[in-house]
C-alpha cells in the first residue's frame, strides 16, 4: 500500500545521492605514477631516485603474485588549489567488498611522513592547509593488493568444489587502479549532503503518522526545492546549494526540539586482529595505515576520541615507525586518543593460563603506563570467545576496574538479561561489566564495528535492557577486524546526531570517563551476574589447530619452571636473572594468545610462523631453564655422577624422573635415595640415549633431591610389581582388561574394592564425528554433530612393549577411518594414575575426533579446572542453558565424583570437554577446511589419563594433573661437592589446597617474587615457610605494586586465605 502519493521520501533519496557527486567542485587527474613491485628501502623519502622505475596511469592493474607495490608522484599543486578545502580522491582497486578484512590497502606518505591510510572504506585524503597553490610536494604510496579470504560456510562449499588439492596459500588479488584525482570540496554542498542524508536516515526508521516525521520531511522537502539542477555544477547551481544549505539548517537543525533522550557514547575503535586471514607482517602494515587515518581525522574533528587496546600493536608501530608513534603519544596526552584495554593483545580468555592472563595485564599495563603515562583500568575484549570466571580477581587485583565486551550477544540459544552488570568471580570479586549492546548489519549479534547510522544509534539504546537505572550508554564505532577505523561519513553524522529528534543524543567520548560515570550512576542498582560468562558459539575453538595449543601449554609451563630455576640460583648463589630473555619469550607467548591464532581460527601461514615463534621461545626458556638447573646440580653437595632431581611443585612429590644416564655412569650400579634407600630403576633408549628410569620418592617442594649412583658388582634383579598382557594389566592399584579392539571393559580399583567403568561400556573408546557446522568452520561445533557417529571398535594390533619394576606399558594400534592411532597404555608400580600416550596421522577432514570413558559414577555435576581454581558444570540437559554447554572448555583435568568416588581424566594439551550423565569425553581433533585447509592434519602426540581415586577431586586429583604436565625435572653432577644441601625446599606450603603458581624476580627489583592461590574453595590459615633468609616481606597485587609490608617469623609468611583467592608477595631475601 503507498502511504506517499508523492513519492517524497524515495525523491528525496535520489536526489541526495545526486547531490552527492557534486560536493567535489572542481578536480585534476593525476599520473602518471612511478611504480616498483615489491619491497625497496627508502621508499616514501622524496629523495630517493625512482627514474628507473616504471610509468604507472590509472587503469592499469597491479597486484596478484605481486602483492607490495610502491607508487611515487611528484605533486605539483594547481593555481587553483585551495588550502584546507583541496583533497587526494584516490581508489586503487575495483573490488570494494573487501572493507578492511581483505580488500586492497594502502598507506600514504606525504613529504615523506605517514599521511592516511587508503583503503575501500577511506578513500579521501585532505591535504594539509599549510600547502599553498604552486607548491610541489612528493607523494608516495606503500599498497598491499589483499587476498581472497576463505572463512565462510559457503566457501567450504565452494573449496570442496572448486579445490580437493586444498592449498593453504591465499590466493592474492589482481587489483586495477580505479581513480586518483585532485579534489576541490565544495562545503555548502558538504555540508547540504550529511545534513540530508543523516536526516533522512531518521525519518525512515519513524511511523509514518509520526509529527516528528512529518516535520523532518516537510523542513528536507522544503530546502531541496531550492535546488537549480538545470545546470549542475554551475555557479547558479553552488548557490541554490548554498540556499538549500541555510534552509535545512534553520528549519530543522536549530529550530526543531530533540527533547529529553538517553545519551549512547560514541568512541572511535579499530578492531584490528593481530593475525586472522593474514600473517603478523600485514597486521603490522594495517596497524601503521589505521593509527595514521586515526591522527589524519583527529586534526579535522577536535571532538574525535579514538580508542585502541593492545600494546602489541602500540609496540610494533614504536618499532617500524617511530614518528608517527611520537604523533599518537602526544594524542594520548592531549585526551584524544584512547589507550586502554590493559592486555597485550585482546587474548583468548578460555585456554589461556591464569599466570598468562596475568602476564597479559602485567605487560599490557606496563608498557602503557611507562611509554604513555597511562593508567588502563578497563579490559576491553569485545570478541574473545567466552570469559572465565577467574577473571573478575584477575583484573580487580591488576588496577582493573572494568570490562566491556560484545560477544556474549553471539549466544546461539540465551541472551545473557542483564547489559549493565557486576561480574562475580569464582572467590566472589566483582568488576563492573557493560556489553555494547549496537546490531550488527546481516546478524542477530552485537557488534563493536559499528557505523554511527540512525538505525545503529536507536537500536543501540532499543536493545539495552537497564534502562531503568541508566540512561548512557557506550557505542563502538569504526570498520574493524582488519583495522581502518572510523571514516570521515561517520564523523559528520555523529555531529548531527548530537542533537537530533527522535534520536538518543550521540556524544564523542573515552570510555573510561563513560565508565566512571556509569560506576556512580549504578553503584548500587545493577544486577549481578556470577560466574563465567561462556559464550554459546565457537565452541570448536578449544580444539582447532591442537598442535598450536599444545606449544602454549608447554611453553606456559616451561616459563614456570625457568623463572622458578632461575629465582633460585639469583637468591642461592648470586646468579644474574635472565629477566630479558624471560621476557621476551613472555611476549611471543603473549602475542600467540591473541583470539584468532590460539582458539585455531587463521590462515595456516599464521600457523606456520606461530609454530616457528614456539620453537624459538622454547629454545630459550629451555637454555634459561637447563642453565639454571645445572648450575644448582653445581653447588649440590653430592658425590659426582650423582642424578639431581628438581621439583617445581609446591608439594612433596612422588613422581617418575627420566633422566639422562651419564656417560660415565658404572655399568652396574644401585640407585640411591637420600635416605640411603636403594630405588628401583630401568634403563631405557630414547632418542638413541639411554635414560634412567625411576619413581622419586619425596622430593622436596620447590626445592630438590640428590640421587646417587652407587657402583655393584652385578646389577640387581629387581621384582616387576606389574603384570602386562595384551589382555590385562595389573598393577598394585588396578586390574585391567581389554578387548579386541583395545578398549577397557573393566577397571577394578583394588583400594577402593570397585569397579570403574560403566556396567555393559567400553572406555578409551574413540569416537569420530561428522562436523560441519552452519557457518564458520573452524570456529565452530554445533548442537547436531552428534547425529554422525563412527566408532573405533574394529580389532587392534595390540602388544606389550614394557613390563618392569617402575613402569608398564601395552601399545595398541588402530586403523581409524583413514588415519591411524598408536597408543601406549602406561601404567606405574608406585603412582595410581593410568596415562594414554597417543600420537595420531590424522587424514580426516571435517571430522571430530573424542575419546570417551562412561564411568561407574552418578553426579548430575561436574567439576572442571580453569585459570586459579575451577567451576562446576551440569551433567544433564534440563534446560537451553545446560544443553547450550554441550562442550565446554578445561585446563588440565575435568573429574565426575558422586559421594566418597569419583574419576578425573586429565590431560596436557587438551581443553574441549563434554560430560554428560556417566560419560567423560575428551575432544582431541577437529580438522576444519576453512579458514586452513591443512588444519590438523598430520601428525599429533598428546597424552591424556584415567585418575579414580576415593573422596572427590579434592583428593589428589590437582597435583596429580600438575604432575602429568610438569615432569620432575633431572641433570647430572659433573663434580663432587656443594655449597647447597643435598635435599632442600626453597617454598613449602603448610595448610591444604594452596598451590605456589609462580616464583620469580621481582619486575623492578632483585627481590623474590612469589605468588599462591587457593584451589580448594576453602579458607583457613596457610603458612609459606622459605628455605633461605627471608629479611622483608610485603603483600603486592598483580603487577607488583602497592606494597603492603607482612611481618616474617622463622623465614615464614603466615595468612588467611579465602576460597579461591590469589596472594603475592615480594620478599627480600637470600
Amino acid at each position: 500500500m503507498i502511504t506517499d502519493y508523492t513519492f517524497t521520501l524515495d525523491k528525496l533519496e535520489q536526489r541526495v545521492a545526486e547531490l552527492e557527486m557534486f560536493i567535489c567542485a572542481k578536480n585534476q587527474p593525476l599520473g602518471p605514477f612511478k611504480r616498483h613491485v615489491g619491497e625497496v628501502g627508502g621508499a616514501a623519502s622524496p629523495g630517493l631516485d625512482d627514474s628507473a622505475w616504471e610509468d604507472f596511469r590509472v587503469g592499469q592493474s597491479w597486484g596478484g603474485d605481486a602483492r607490495r607495490n610502491w607508487f611515487r608522484l611528484e605533486l605539483a599543486l594547481p593555481d587553483w588549489f585551495v588550502p584546507g578545502r583541496t583533497c587526494l580522491r584516490l581508489i586503487p582497486g575495483g573490488d570494494r567488498s573487501g572493507g578492511g578484512l581483505a580488500g586492497f590497502e594502502t598507506l600514504v606518505y606525504l613529504d615523506g611522513a605517514e599521511a592516511q591510510g587508503i583503503d575501500p572504506r577511506h578513500l579521501e585524503l585532505l591535504l594539509p592547509a599549510s600547502w599553498q597553490a604552486g607548491e610541489t610536494h612528493h607523494l608516495a604510496i606503500h599498497a598491499y593488493c589483499g587476498t581472497y579470504p576463505g572463512w565462510k560456510t559457503w566457501e567450504v562449499r565452494q573449496l570442496l568444489a572448486d579445490s580437493p588439492e586444498m592449498d593453504p596459500n591465499p590466493a592474492f588479488r589482481e587489483q586495477v587502479w580505479q581513480k586518483a584525482d585532485l579534489c576541490i570540496i565544495d562545503p555548502q554542498a558538504e555540508q547540504l549532503y550529511y545534513d540530508a542524508s543523516t536526516a533522512l536516515e531518521v525519518i525512515r526508521l519513524l511511523e509514518v503518522d509520526d509529527y516528528r516525521r512529518i516535520a523532518m520531511t516537510n523542513a528536507l522537502d522544503d530546502a531541496f526545492r531550492l535546488l537549480d539542477w538545470r545546470a549542475p555544477g554551475s555557479p547558479a547551481f553552488r548557490d541554490s546549494v548554498a540556499q538549500a544549505a541555510d534552509s535545512l539548517r534553520r528549519n530543522l537543525y536549530e529550530s526543531m526540539d530533540a527533547g529529553q533522550a538517553p545519551t549512547v557514547i560514541g568512541t572511535g575503535h579499530a578492531h584490528i586482529d593481530v593475525a586472522w586471514l593474514w600473517p603478523l607482517q600485514v597486521t603490522r602494515e594495517k596497524t601503521a595505515r589505521t593509527f595514521a587515518t586515526a591522527l589524519h581525522l583527529m586534526e579535522q574533528y577536535p571532538d574525535y576520541v579514538f580508542t585502541q587496546s593492545q600494546t602489541q600493536l602500540y609496540k610494533f608501530i614504536k618499532e617500524d615507525h617511530p614518528a608517527l608513534y611520537e604523533r599518537i603519544k602526544r594524542k594520548v596526552a592531549d585526551g584524544q586518543w584512547a589507550a586502554t584495554g590493559a592486555m597485550w593483545v585482546e587474548a583468548d580468555c578460555n585456554i589461556s593460563s591464569g599466570e598468562s592472563l596475568v602476564r597479559q595485564i602485567l605487560f599490557g599495563k606496563r608498557f602503557f603506563q611507562r611509554e604513555m603515562g597511562v593508567n588502563a583500568r578497563l579490559l576491553w575484549l569485545p570478541d574473545v570467545f567466552g570469559y572465565s570466571a577467574a577473571l573478575p580477581q584477575i583484573l580487580k587485583r591488576s588496577g582493573v576496574d572494568y570490562f566491556m565486551t560484545t560477544k556474549i550477544s553471539w549466544n546461539q540459544f540465551n541472551r545473557v538479561p542483564v547489559d549493565t552488570f557486576y561480574w562475580q568471580g569464582i572467590d566472589g570479586t566483582e568488576v563492573l561489566t557493560h556489553f555494547v549492546t549496537t546490531p550488527s548489519d546481516h546478524s542477530w549479534w552485537a557488534t563493536y564495528n559499528g557505523l554511527v547510522s540512525a538505525r545503529d544509534i536507536k537500536a543501540t539504546w532499543d536493545l539495552y535492557q537497564q534502562k531503568r537505572i541508566n540512561d548512557e550508554i557506550l557505542t563502538s564505532y569504526g570498520y574493524g577486524d582488519g583495522g581502518g577505523g572510523p571514516t570521515k561519513e561517520m564523523l559528520e553524522r555523529a555531529e548531527r546526531f548530537a542533537n537530533m529528534p527522535a534520536m538518543p543524543r550521540i556524544k564523542l567520548g573515552h570510555p573510561e570517563a563513560f565508565f566512571d560515570r556509569l560506576a556512580q550512576r549504578v553503584a548500587d542498582k545493577a544486577p549481578k551476574w556470577v560466574g563465567e560468562l561462556y559464550l554459546e558459539y565457537h565452541r570448536g575453538t578449544y580444539t582447532t589447530q591442537a598442535r598450536n595449543k599444545r606449544a602454549n601449554r608447554k611453553s606456559e609451563l616451561l616459563y614456570r619452571d625457568a623463572e622458578l630455576l632461575a629465582a633460585a640460583v639469583t637468591t642461592l648463589l648470586g646468579r644474574p636473572y635472565p629477566r630479558q630473555a624471560l621476557n621476551q619469550g613472555w611476549e611471543l607467548i603473549l602475542l600467540n594468545q591473541f583470539h584468532d591464532i590460539i582458539p585455531g581460527s587463521s590462515i595456516n601461514e599464521v600457523y606456520r610462523e606461530s609454530l616457528q615463534q614456539y620453537a624459538q621461545l622454547r629454545q630459550s626458556g629451555e637454555r634459561v631453564r637447563d642453565e639454571a638447573l645445572a648450575a644448582l646440580a653445581g653447588a649440590v653437595n653430592a658425590a659426582q655422577g650423582s642424578i639431581l632431581v628438581f621439583n617445581s611443585a609446591s608439594w612433596p612429590r612422588r613422581d617418575l624422573v627420566r633422566a639422562e644416564l651419564p656417560a660415565d655412569a658404572p655399568a652396574a650400579f644401585q640407585l640411591i635415595a637420600p635416605d640411603e634407600t636403594p630405588l628401583p630403576y630401568q634403563v631405557i633408549e630414547s632418542r638413541g640415549r639411554k635414560e634412567l628410569l625411576f619413581a622419586a620418592q619425596g622430593v622436596p617442594p620447590c626445592g630438590w633431591h640428590a640421587y646417587r649412583l652407587q657402583p655393584v658388582s652385578q646389577p640387581s634383579d629387581a621384582n616387576s610389581p606389574l603384570r602386562v598382557t595384551p589382555g590385562e594389566i595389573e598393577t598394585p592399584f588396578w586390574r585391567i582388561r581389554l578387548n579386541a579392539a583395545g578398549q577397557i571393559t573393566s577397571l577394578w580399583d583394588k583400594r577402593a574394592g570397585r569397579e570403574v567403568v560403566a556396567e555393559g561400556e567400553a572406555a578409551n573408546r574413540f569416537l569420530a564425528f561428522e562436523d560441519k557446522p552452519l557457518r564458520f568452520d573452524a570456529w565452530d561445533i554445533d548442537i547436531f554433530y552428534q547425529e554422525k557417529e563412527w566408532a573405533a571398535d574394529d580389532p587392534a594390533e595390540v602388544a606389550v612393549v614394557e613390563q618392569g619394576p617402575v613402569r608398564g606399558q601395552l601399545q595398541v594400534k588402530r586403523q581409524f577411518l583413514g588415519s591411524t592411532i598408536t597408543q601406549r597404555i602406561v601404567v606405574y608400580a608406585n603412582m595410581p594414575r593410568i596415562d594414554f600416550e597417543t600420537e595420531v596421522d590424522w587424514q580426516e577432514r571435517q571430522t571430530l575426533l573424542k575419546v570417551a570413558f562412561p564411568v561407574a559414577v552418578h553426579s548430575p555435576r561436574a567439576t572442571y579446572e580453569i585459570q586459579y581454581g575451577n567451576v562446576e558444570r551440569p551433567t544433564h540437559w534440563n534446560t537451553s542453558w545446560d544443553w547450550a554447554r554441550f562442550e565446554t572448555c578445561a585446563h588440565k583435568w575435568a573429574d565426575l565424583s558422586e559421594g566418597g568416588y569419583g574419576v578425573s581424566l586429565l590431560n596436557d594439551c587438551k581443553y574441549g570437554h563434554d560430560i554428560r550423565g556417566h560419560t567423560m569425553r575428551l575432544t582431541l581433533l577437529k580438522s576444519p577446511l576453512l579458514p586452513d585447509p591443512k588444519a590438523d592434519a598430520g601428525h599429533h602426540e598428546f597424552t591424556y589419563s584415567l585418575y579414580p581415586h576415593q573422596g572427590d577431586w579434592r583428593q589428589g586429583t590437582i597435583p596429580t594433573a600438575y604432575e602429568l604436565n610438569v615432569p620432575l625435572l633431572a641433570a647430572a653432577k659433573g663434580s663432587a661437592g656443594g655449597s647447597l644441601p643435598a635435599s632442600h625446599a626453597l617454598v613449602q606450603v603448610e595448610g591444604e589446597g594452596v598451590i605456589v603458581e609462580a616464583v620469580k624476580m621481582a619486575e623492578d627489583s632483585d627481590e623474590l617474587v612469589v605468588r599462591a592461590y587457593e584451589c580448594h574453595n576453602h579458607r583457613g590459615p596457610v603458612a609459606l615457610r622459605f628455605g633461605l633468609p627471608v629479611h622483608e616481606a610485603w603483600e603486592c597485587n598483580l603487577l607488583e605494586e602497592g606494597r603492603a609490608p607482612v611481618s616474617v617469623a622463622d623465614n615464614a609468611l603466615r595468612f588467611d586465605i579465602a576460597p579461591y583467592e590469589i596472594r603475592t608477595f615480594i620478599l627480600r631475601a637470600g
